[in-house]
């Protein structure tokens, strides 16, 4: 595929977010590792930041949206006494090496992996006590609808946590677009042979929206005391909400 086709598909699929579990079923192998490669092994970091943030308390039942390979809900199943801890997302090749991944760590009876869509989960209304979502609200093809819908399964005094990418601010802003525009690509397409993907990956950050209004997503879900915290210099976001 020439650059210029390349360049057509990313925009094809940052402008319909439906074809992205496609997209994301086809570089499920290596999803992991360039996680860790991309993000120079602060994603592990981040993903503590959000664990902690959740506050789970023994007996809680903890849902993570776009659980992608299941590395939060493994990481609450590590850290944490949550009582059920529930992993959904439509990528089933995503799915099929997080239980892989599970199985491995012994965690199989501790988390359960469903395929299911963010904006339409097959859970009831008030069934989690936690959700959190890492690096996939800007995936999803209705923000609004999406928030709404991690609110709708919340319990009264439930917790929602969202992880996600943030444009930095200020001398580091110029780095960080040729990162984007450049090195993630590269990479992305060196380990995973998807230069598409990777260049997915950098334009749905760019393009994504600002901190004042994910937070007034979190208001209009009658989310309460919601606030956002930039962690890594601003990299990534933590936006926290409870449910009223």
């Amino acid at each position: 595929m020439t650059a210029p086709e390349t360049r057509q598909r990313v925009q094809d699929i940052v402008a319909d977010r439906t074809r992205t579990p496609r997209m994301f079923n086809a570089i499920a192998p290596r999803y992991d590792l360039l996680n860790h490669v991309l993000s120079f092994n602060v994603d592990h970091a981040w993903r503590r930041a959000m664990v902690s943030a959740a506050a789970v308390r023994d007996g809680d039942a903890v849902l993570d949206v776009a659980t992608g390979t299941g590395d939060v809900a493994i990481r609450f199943a590590r850290t944490t006494r949550a009582g059920t801890i529930t992993g959904v997302d439509l990528s089933p090749g995503m799915l099929e090496v997080g239980r892989t991944k599970l199985s491995r760590l012994g965690l199989q009876d501790r988390v359960r992996l469903d395929e299911a869509d963010a904006l339409a989960l097959p859970y009831p209304d008030a069934s989690f006590d936690v959700v959190t979502i890492a690096f996939g609200l800007r995936n999803l093809p209705d923000y609004a609808r999406g928030v709404a819908e991690m609110a709708r399964v919340l319990r009264p005094g439930g917790r929602l946590v969202v992880l996600e990418f943030l444009p930095p601010r200020g001398p580091a802003l110029v780095a960080y677009r040729a990162y984007l525009s450049a090195y993630l690509p590269l990479v992305g397409r060196l380990l995973s042979s998807s230069g598409e993907a990777y260049g997915y990956l950098a334009a749905s950050i760019r393009d994504f929206i600002g901190e004042a209004e994910v937070v007034a997503l979190f208001q209009r879900a009658e989310l309460r005391d919601a606030h956002a915290r930039r962690l890594s210099g601003g990299i990534a976001g933590l936006y926290v909400g409870v449910k009223s």
